[in-house]
């Protein structure tokens, strides 16, 4: 069965906000009992699974985060740059490259400051995930096992070992 349209205002906003009272309120729940509806639209199996499948829809995969991490690394920026070096913001928004923006900014002039992702940070999780760069640790030196005091213990299983063989029938010695 479906959701009213109602409880999936509710799920949408709940997927922003996080919190079942505010999401209530959002979806136009009474502000009187919103704090009890969003907890009940909470604990119903049906908002459950649609909130379930919507986090499925928008979760990235390990493919996109791959991808974008590659046109981060990669500086795909020079297309959206002017002659004066200045940024054509609304077309970089347009052709869907927004993930390639870190953040925006007014300068004193009031110019728009467009800052972009790190580059080398980029090539530096890529690496990683492709086993690029191995820590490796040196592992000289002598190492020294003390074993008598385990000795009887080792005995006592080795003893136990063949017995259990000898009652099956298995030869205990070495061919």
């Amino acid at each position: 069965m479906g959701l009213s349209n109602k409880r999936r205002a509710f799920v949408e906003e709940y997927l922003t906000c996080w919190n079942a009272t505010e999401a209530a309120r959002r979806a136009g729940y009474s502000e009187r009992t919103a704090d009890v509806q969003g907890p009940r639209l909470l604990g119903n199996v049906s908002v459950q699974e649609h909130i379930k499948r919507r986090i499925r829809e928008k979760a990235m995969g390990a493919d996109e985060v791959l991808l974008r991490l590659g046109e981060q690394a990669r500086g795909e920026v020079a297309s959206y740059l002017d002659a004066n070096g200045r940024v054509d913001l609304d077309r970089l928004l347009a052709d869907g490259k927004g993930h390639l923006v870190k953040g925006t900014k007014w300068d004193r002039q009031g110019n728009l400051v467009v800052e972009f992702y790190d580059a080398q940070a980029a090539l530096s999780l890529l690496g990683r995930h492709h086993r690029l760069f191995v820590d490796q640790v040196n592992h000289m030196g002598e190492v020294t096992v003390d074993i008598h005091n385990h000795r009887a213990e080792l005995e006592r299983r080795l003893s136990r070992l063949i017995a259990s063989a000898d009652e099956a029938g298995v030869s205990s010695e070495p061919e």
